[in-house]
């Protein structure tokens, strides 16, 4: 079965590690996960309120929810604009 998983971050969770700065990403499209690879700067200028996937080659497809009888389900936030 498959999944989505919601990332609402437009960039990463920086944590420090023996004194290092790690980038864990928090956009979910990095291609070396858990860490951060700069692809969440293709998030930022994405329209509020809307809600998208990304294909592999991280095309933005805008996606509308809908529940059991075709009505539009909206999408809030989980994280403020950042």
């Amino acid at each position: 079965m498959a999944r989505l998983v919601r990332h609402d971050r437009s960039r990463p969770f920086l944590i420090q590690v023996e004194g290092q700065t790690i980038a864990i990403c928090g956009c979910g499209l990095s291609q070396k996960l858990p860490y951060c690879d700069g692809t969440h700067k293709i998030t930022r200028d994405e329209e509020a309120g809307k809600l998208f996937v990304y294909d592999k080659q991280r095309q933005r497809i805008s996606v509308q929810l809908r529940d059991e009888q075709d009505n539009p389900i909206s999408v809030e936030p989980e994280y403020p604009a950042e």
